[in-house]
């Protein structure tokens, strides 16, 4: 096959932008691993220039940089300099299931990304609409101080998680419910064990920060309409982000 062989019809397709989201570097780092792990973008083959997928993608070129950048660090993708440089698929990308090297004897896939996604989901924006009914001004405060601390830590993603879990937990605490509280802590701690199978991102850790502060505005505002659609943007981004970096499931677990 030839390095330069176009971009199939089939990956053109899931690659094509639709409509705009809140969430396009995270959906665009989706759809350019789903390409690689379903091959439709080929072993070895080299990417279009950036130009070329941002047009197709439907987004910046700002965003594609930053999310070929995070397929680079996850061992999909290679960048080369030179002559006959450019972006390519590495020869053998994890397309089936990964094993993270300080966990050997964990496995997870985009598919348990997928269940995840669909838990929180159900748990966080119905804590973050209830927390808008009940919250205080000292906790509005106190959460608006988290937002400020993680934004120091956006290079440092252990200390950015630890923080970032504390946050989603405050909220739990303003609904005023001991139960709800637990939940938000076990799926935090969940969050915690996935996103230590794919690699660290700052641009993505700024844009979730971004989403924080959305929220606590909701938060503030009592709008719990807005703090439940700003928390399911931000719960969606985040499963968008690690269903297109984990690996498929094998064909045994399906």
């Amino acid at each position: 096959m030839s390095d330069t062989e176009p971009v199939s019809s089939q990956g053109e397709a899931l690659l094509r932008g639709s409509a705009p989201s809140a969430n396009m570097f995270e959906e665009t780092v989706e759809r350019l691993g789903h390409s690689i792990k379903l091959g439709l973008i080929k072993p070895g083959q080299q990417l279009p220039p950036e130009r070329e997928l941002a047009e197709l993608i439907g987004v910046s070129r700002v965003t594609v940089r930053s999310a070929l950048q995070v397929l680079v660090q996850g061992g999909f993708l290679i960048a080369k300099r030179g002559r006959n440089g450019g972006t390519f698929v590495v020869d053998h990308p994890p397309v089936w299931n990964g094993t993270n090297s300080e966990r050997p004897n964990s496995e997870v896939s985009a598919s348990d990304a997928a269940a995840f996604s669909d838990r929180r989901r159900v748990i966080e924006t119905g804590v973050c609409e209830l927390a808008a009914e009940r919250i205080d001004e000292a906790q509005v405060a106190a959460l608006r101080e988290r937002v400020l601390r993680l934004s120091g830590f956006v290079g440092d993603r252990d200390s950015y998680r630890a923080e970032d879990a504390q946050f989603h937990i405050a909220i739990a605490e303003a609904t005023g419910d001991s139960h709800l509280v637990r939940m938000v802590a076990e799926i935090q701690a969940e969050l915690g064990s996935l996103i230590s199978h794919v690699p660290p991102s700052e641009a993505a850790l700024v844009h979730s920060n971004l989403q924080h502060t959305k929220i606590v505005e909701a938060l503030a505002s009592h709008d719990a309409s807005a703090a439940r659609e700003m928390m399911l943007e931000h719960v969606s981004g985040t499963g968008r982000f690690l269903h297109g970096l984990l690996p498929m499931p094998s064909t045994q677990d399906r």
